[in-house]
Formats: C-alpha cells, structure tokens, sequence
C-alpha cells in the first residue's frame, strides 16, 4: 500500500493529468459506496397494503405507436385489485396510430369482461383526438384526457411501463398520508430485445435510479417521474390542469414542481415498476439517452455537472491512459470496477427485475460517460419521431413542423 502512495505522489508530480483523472476516479468510487449505502436505507417493497378508503381512480394512458410489450403493459393497468371504481382512458391523438389497435383490443376485452383479476368496477375508453396544446404532443394528450375524469384520485404513467396488481392500492394509500399532495415511483428496466435493449435497461438500472436514490437520500434531489405520477383531481385543478406543463419536455418534473409550489408533499413510493426496453440498435438508445441527458442538463446545470462522480470506471481507464499504465493507476483501475459491480449487485438485490451479466456493466458505463461527455455539445433532441429545441428551463419547440388543423375527438 505505501508503494501505491508513492506511485500516486510520483504521477502528482510528473503527470498532473493522470493526477486529475486519478482524483476524480478516487471521488466516484467513493460516491459509488455512498449510492450502495443509499441503496440499502431505501425502503424494500413490502407486503400489499390497502389504502384506509379506496376513492374512485382514473388512469391516464397517452399512447404513441404500438412499442414492443404495449398490449402487456397496459392490460397491467386492468389487472388491478382495487376495490374502488378504475375508469382506465387510453389516448391517441390519430385513428391510425399502431397504438389505437391494441387499445380498442383491450376495451373490447373489458367491456366484454373478459379481463382476468380486473376490479369489479371497472371502464376502459379509448379517446382519438388530433387536437394539439404546445409543443409536447404527450401533455397534449393529458389535456385531452382530462376533460374526461371522473374520479377523485388521478393516475398517469407512460404507455412503456407494467405494474403489479397492488399498484393502485400502494398509490392510494401513499396518497391518503398527511400533506402529500403527489406520489410518483422509481422504475427498473426491463429489456425485451437483445443486447442494446438490456443496455438501455441498465443505464436505467445502474445509473438512474441509484443515482435518484441517493440525490434524495442528500436532499439533493426532488424527483418527480413519468413512470408514475398520481395526485387528487383538485390538486391537478387548482395547478391549471396539464395545461400549465403543455411546452415543456420534462413534463413530469414540471408538474412535480407545480405541486409543490402549493406547498404540498412530492414523495417516491415505496415500490418500483417496470420501464419496457425494446431498442434494437445503439442509434435507438443514443437517442433516449441523450434526451434524457440535455433535458436534466437544461433543468439543472449544476447538478447535471455533479453527475461527473458517477463514472469511476472512465475516469480509472483515462487515469490508466495518462499514467502510462502505471501499478496505482492499474489497483485505481480494479477498485473501480469492483465498486460498479458492487452496486449493480446491490440494486439487483434490492430491486425485483432483470439481472444483467455482471461483465456488460463497464460496457454500459462508458457508454454512459460519452453520453454525460456529449451532452454537452448543443443539438437537438429526438422523440416521438420529431426533432426537437430544447431551450432555457426545459422548454421545447418542434423543428420544421407546421401547425396542423382542428379535429374533432373521437371516443371508442
């Protein structure tokens, strides 16, 4: 161990760049203990609960395209056992959208009632409406959603997320708790493809969610996550509707704030989901990620620029590089892996889901550091199949696209 020190103030003094990649691997292996650390005060999934009442609930499913896994996902939503009335209202904004399919398969399913473990009360619509709000076709959807409520409690999550049948009732209960005003969920992936869908997945994995867990865990972090939000009809009211987060990109961040402004409670559930991977090719979870990177960038600078300690790996391999291979660098090199598989172990431990060959983590590692890297290049992003501008505070402007003309709704 003193020949490591001696090595380490040998390359201080003759390569201060090795030096500087050496003290930032140093950094993230450290924070990497402090998210296993994290990880372990996270509350495990729990027995199923039921809420002290069970208030009507209504599900909003905007939908765009027919994604791999989409009839298994939503089909989750009916499989609820939840003793209050569930109007479950899918959403389109065109008639020959892939998803339009699979959701009038399910509502026929349902009104025909032959939709095993579904609630005793339960309604499944399907709503068609072209008509467009702001530049997040999504939020355009809720809107047109919500004007067809009719439940106290209201439930939104993405069309790529499946859930458990005690999911409502884990909602409703988080939310009946004094002065929270939302409840939103972590998530896990769940690849359905190949390879580069099990690397999508574990960015989400080993990166996202150990990473929301212990910004929180050091109140640094206010997460509020698509994968789930639910919240009282009058909160969603009394902030103006969905209308209020209609430009913006990260959406679910927006209201989570928007909530709180009213001085109400945002709390993370006590209980995961699963978020479906289906890419197929490294272009596909280029795209995702990179999405996701500008959008947390753009909302928070300096956070965004912390995340720098959650690459040990890269920043070993580079300390590697720039000292020539040198003994502390190499011993750096193997401390940092052995903390990346560390906390690939523990979520996999912590977290029901997917486990991923421990040997595909440094893979997924580095190519998360190139994307935290290239984030910082201005572009544009990508998503739903348009391009679009990301500006200050997280609003978005479609690119090249030409307002289009009124419709009216159509209801299945």
């Amino acid at each position: 161990m003193q020949q490591v020190w001696l090595d380490l103030a040998d390359m201080t003094a003759t390569a201060p760049l090795a030096t500087l990649f050496c003290a930032l691997a140093i950094a993230a292996s450290l924070y990497t203990l402090l998210s296993v650390a994290s990880l372990r005060r996270f509350a495990r999934c729990r027995a199923p609960v039921k809420p002290w009442k069970s208030p009507g609930v209504s599900v909003l499913k905007p939908l765009y395209g027919a994604e791999e896994g989409l009839y298994e996902n939503l089909l989750s939503f009916c499989r609820q056992g939840y003793s209050g009335p569930v109007q479950i209202l899918f959403g389109v904004h065109e008639p020959d959208d892939p998803a339009a399919a699979v959701a009038r398969r399910i509502v026929a399913m349902a009104r025909a009632g032959k939709i095993e473990g579904a609630p005793a009360k339960l309604s499944v619509e399907l709503v068609i409406d072209p008509a467009q709000h702001g530049a997040n076709g999504k939020v355009s959807n809720l809107i047109n959603l919500s004007g067809r409520v009719e439940h106290e409690l209201v439930v939104l999550a993405d069309s790529d997320i499946k859930v458990e049948p005690d999911y409502l009732c884990r909602l409703a209960a988080a939310l009946q708790r004094p002065g929270v005003g939302l409840v939103t969920c972590l998530y896990r992936g769940m690849p359905l493809a190949g390879l580069w869908a099990k690397l999508g997945a574990m960015g989400v994995d080993y990166g996202f969610l150990p990473n929301v867990v212990t910004g929180v865990t050091l109140n640094m972090a206010r997460p509020c996550v698509g994968a789930t939000i639910a919240l009282r009809r009058i909160t969603l009211e009394a902030i103006g509707g969905f209308a209020a987060i209609k430009d913006q990109l990260a959406d679910d961040y927006a209201l989570g704030e928007e909530v709180r402004k009213r001085g109400l409670n945002v709390v993370l559930a006590d209980f995961v989901v699963a978020h479906a991977h289906s890419e197929r090719d490294v272009a596909e979870v280029w795209r995702r990620d990179m999405r996701w990177a500008r959008t947390i960038r753009a909302l928070d600078p300096l956070g965004y620029l912390g995340l720098a300690v959650s690459f040990p790996v890269a920043w070993a391999l580079l300390a590697l590089l720039a000292s020539g291979f040198a003994p502390a660098a190499t011993i750096l090199t193997a401390t940092a892996l052995l903390c990346r598989m560390i906390l690939q172990d523990e979520v996999d431990q912590r977290f029901p889901g997917y486990r991923h060959a421990l040997w595909l983590g440094p893979v997924r590692d580095l190519f998360s550091f190139v994307i935290f890297v290239g984030s910082f290049i201005p572009g544009q992003i990508h998503w739903r199949g348009r391009d679009y501008a990301l500006g200050e505070h997280g609003i978005m402007a479609p690119v090249g696209v030409e307002p289009s003309g009124e419709a009216e709704a159509e209801v299945a």
